[in-house]
C-alpha cells in the first residue's frame, strides 16, 4: 500500500510523523513537505525522507498513491493541490486535526467553495476533538490513536527532571491569528503582549523568582523589548524553540500560563501546575483543562492552582488494520 502524506503545519505534522513512525513497516511512505517548513524540520528529527513540494499533479502522479493523508493549520494552505488532485482521481483523503480549534476554518471557512478542501475523512485523536467534528459535520470522523502524546509522555516520565522555580509563559501569535481570520489583531481583546502584561502585573502571585517566555515559531522576540522595558526588576528570559528543547522546559518550570497551545495540556498531563488564560468573554477555552485552571483574570490567584494538576489520557481509537479497511470504503 502506497500512501502520500502532505503537511506544513507543526501540530498536524507532529501527529503525522508520529503515526507513521508507529506503522513505519505496515506501508510504503511518501512525504511532501515545504523546506524550512515544521513538517520538514520534524521529518528530520524522525530520520524520514521527504521529497519538495513541486506541482502536485506531477508528484502524485508518479507516486499513484491509494491514500492520501493531509495536514491542516492556518499557517500555510499548500496541501490543498495534492487534496484536489486525488478528489479528482477518487483516492481516498484524511484530514488530519490537531488540537480543538478553527476546524472548518483550516479548511477555508467561510470563503466559497471551503468545502472543496475537506478530506473524504477526518482523522481525530481524543473525544472531546471527535464530538467537535460531529457538531460540525466534518465528513466521516475516525478515531486514531495521537501516538505524538503517548510517545512524548512515556519519555518525559523516565527523565529525572527537579522542578524549579520559574513561571513559563507559552506565547502564540494570537493578533496574527485574529487579523488572518478576522481582518483585526484585537478581535478577541486582548494579544499576547496585553496578556504578558497581564502576567507580570501579577508575577509576584504566581510565588516563582523568574519568567520565561518561549516564543511561537512565527514571533520575534524583539517585539516584547518595549513591555519588558517596564519592568525590568523581573528576571526575564526569552527563548525560541531551537534554543531549549520544549519538554525540558515543562519538566522544569514551576508553573506554566499560556492560551490554549497544546503544550499547556501536555504539561497537564506530566502533573504540572498548569493556567489557561484567556482575558475576554469573546473567546471559549478549547483544552480539555480543568475548570478551575481556566482564568479570564490574574486577580486573587489561589494557591490551589500553583500546584500540580492531575490528568490522564485515556485508550482511544483505532489499530491500523481496522484504519485502512475503513478509508478505503469511500465512494
Amino acid at each position: 500500500m502506497k500512501i502520500a502524506v502532505v503537511s506544513h503545519d507543526a501540530g498536524s505534522s507532529e501527529l503525522m510523523c508520529a503515526f507513521i513512525q508507529e506503522y513505519r513497516t505496515k506501508a510504503d511512505w511518501h512525504i511532501f513537505a515545504k523546506t524550512s517548513s515544521p513538517m520538514a524540520e520534524i521529518c528530520k528529527r524522525h530520520n524520514f525522507s521527504y521529497a519538495p513540494m513541486e506541482d502536485a499533479v506531477e508528484q502524485l502522479g508518479r507516486v499513484r498513491p491509494d491514500l492520501l493523508l493531509f495536514g491542516t493549520g492556518w499557517q500555510d494552505k499548500c496541501e490543498q493541490p495534492y487534496v484536489h488532485f486525488c478528489k479528482e482521481y477518487a483516492i481516498p483523503t484524511i484530514a488530519f486535526l490537531d488540537h480543538w480549534s478553527n476546524y472548518r476554518e483550516r479548511f477555508g471557512f467561510p470563503d466559497n467553495g471551503w468545502k472543496e478542501n475537506l478530506g473524504d475523512y477526518t482523522a481525530v485523536h481524543d473525544e472531546r476533538a471527535y464530538s467537535l467534528a460531529l457538531s460540525m459535520d466534518l465528513p466521516n470522523p475516525l478515531k486514531l490513536p495521537n501516538h505524538y502524546l503517548i510517545r512524548l509522555i512515556e519519555e518525559a516520565v523516565q527523565r529525572q527532571a527537579e522542578a524549579g522555580k520559574t513561571l513559563l509563559f507559552l506565547s502564540e501569535p494570537t493578533d496574527a491569528v485574529a487579523q488572518k481570520t478576522y481582518g483585526d489583531p484585537l478581535y478577541w481583546g486582548f494579544t499576547q503582549y496585553t496578556a504578558l502584561e497581564d502576567i507580570l502585573e501579577h508575577f509576584e502571585d504566581f510565588q516563582c523568582e523568574d519568567l520565561i517566555i518561549r516564543l511561537h515559531p512565527s514571533e520575534k522576540s524583539s517585539n516584547y523589548d518595549a513591555i519588558l522595558e517596564r519592568y525590568s526588576n523581573i528576571s526575564v528570559q526569552i527563548h525560541d524553540i531551537h534554543s531549549v528543547d520544549l519538554m525540558d522546559e515543562l519538566l522544569y518550570a514551576k508553573a506554566i500560563i499560556g492560551f490554549d497551545t497544546m503544550a499547556l495540556y501536555i504539561a497537564a498531563l506530566l502533573g504540572k501546575s498548569v493556567i489557561s488564560y484567556l482575558p475576554t468573554k469573546k473567546r471559549e477555552f478549547l483544552l480539555p483543562l480543568p475548570k478551575n485552571r481556566q482564568l479570564n483574570h490574574l486577580s486573587n490567584l489561589s494557591n490551589e492552582l500553583l500546584l500540580g494538576c492531575s490528568l490522564h489520557m485515556d485508550k482511544f481509537g483505532m489499530d491500523f488494520a481496522t484504519f485502512i479497511n475503513t478509508v478505503k470504503k469511500v465512494d
